[in-house]
């Protein structure tokens, strides 16, 4: 297959409800030079059927059927299989605008990027939901400008999905970071497959369009909490601060400072998941809080470098409980905290 402009890059797994809609979306494109790349991991629907069928009547979709590996390591398989000069990224239950594709080709012609970031907008109950963009017109980003780009996906949710990103196939490729070994990451793997190919991108765009449909599937892995949420975010941020951060003054002249206040945010958060759940009892909570008290990332980078004051004032005291072991006592805070949300 000769060299084509994108190449998409859809993993699968058991989205046989919405996965026609989104081959669809991608193959209805405006703009025809790009391949599909389908690849089924280790689907127990219909799915890989479905990723079969399109592949016989399209000649632009490759399928690749794989045992169950998880998101992370799916979307590793797919770019080193990319033959595309520039990788997009589609959930199997999600689905692109028809112009998607051939917006993006202009703006890589008229910039001359490497990197080209959009954003979406969550689609609920079939309405798209407005969301305003982080920032409201076009910002280039290229040299030490780079870090206001880096600060803004580092300590923000905004720009954590890989589904609003395009970029040179060797900026994934070229990523040396070990699949097999963060194959459980199952929250903030968008982020973790990220990191390298925007670090590394010499010239960054942001258009503050919108042309992917994110749509809010309460089966979905991101929907759930699960038991092991702790161990995906706590390693994503500790490949953060040791491959990335350590030692560069991205965030500013207190860098560790403010990420171990990232960090901290985040497992707070994390803690009022587990809290919140329904489906995990008070042992299971309190042994989860156990073990992130534990956690080598959270036991030698947050704790050391965080100064607590930092914290909102709703989290201070969360956190002081966390940090005494008083775990029922936290228990009973956020409840009392959710409630008073309500």
């Amino acid at each position: 297959m000769s060299k084509v402009r994108f190449s998409v890059n859809v993993p699968v797994y058991n989205a046989e409800k919405y996965l026609r809609e989104c081959i669809d979306s991608v193959l209805n494109q405006t703009f025809t030079d790009f391949e599909l790349l389908l690849v089924d991991d280790g689907s127990k629907d219909s799915s890989g059927a479905i990723c079969d069928e399109y592949a016989k009547k399209d000649s632009r979709v490759r399928v690749f059927h794989n045992e169950n590996q998880g998101s992370f390591a799916t979307r590793v398989f797919s770019v080193n299989h990319a033959q595309g000069e520039y990788c997009a990224f589609c959930d199997a239950d999600d689905y692109f605008d028809a112009e998607y594709l051939e917006r993006a080709n202009e703006m890589i012609e008229e910039e001359g990027c490497d990197m080209l970031v959009y954003r979406h907008e969550p689609v609920v109950k079939g309405e798209r939901q407005y969301i305003r963009p982080y920032w409201d017109d076009k910002r280039v980003f290229t040299g030490e400008g780079k870090k206001e780009f880096y600060t803004a996906m580092v300590m923000t949710y905004a720009f954590n999905s890989l589904n609003i990103k395009f970029a040179k196939t060797e900026l994934f490729t070229n990523d040396t970071l070990d699949a097999d070994r963060y194959s459980f990451v199952k929250n903030g793997d968008d982020f973790l497959q990220s990191l390298y190919p925007v670090f590394n991108a010499e010239k960054i765009v942001f258009v503050p369009e919108c042309y992917y449909n994110y749509r809010i599937n309460s089966e979905s892995l991101t929907q759930k909490v699960n038991h092991d949420i702790y161990k995906s975010l706590l390693a994503v941020w500790s490949v953060t601060w040791h491959e990335y951060l350590d030692g560069t003054d991205i965030l500013g002249e207190n860098t560790k400072q403010t990420f171990a206040l990232r960090s901290a945010r985040s497992t707070m958060n994390i803690i009022k998941l587990i809290a919140q759940s329904d489906s995990i009892t008070d042992e299971e909570k309190i042994e989860i809080f156990h073990n992130i008290h534990n956690h080598d990332f959270y036991r030698d980078f947050i704790e050391p470098n965080l100064v607590k004051s930092d914290l909102e004032k709703k989290w201070q005291f969360v956190y002081e409980l966390f940090s005494r072991h008083s775990y029922k006592l936290l228990l009973s805070t956020v409840r009392m905290l959710t409630k008073i949300k309500k």
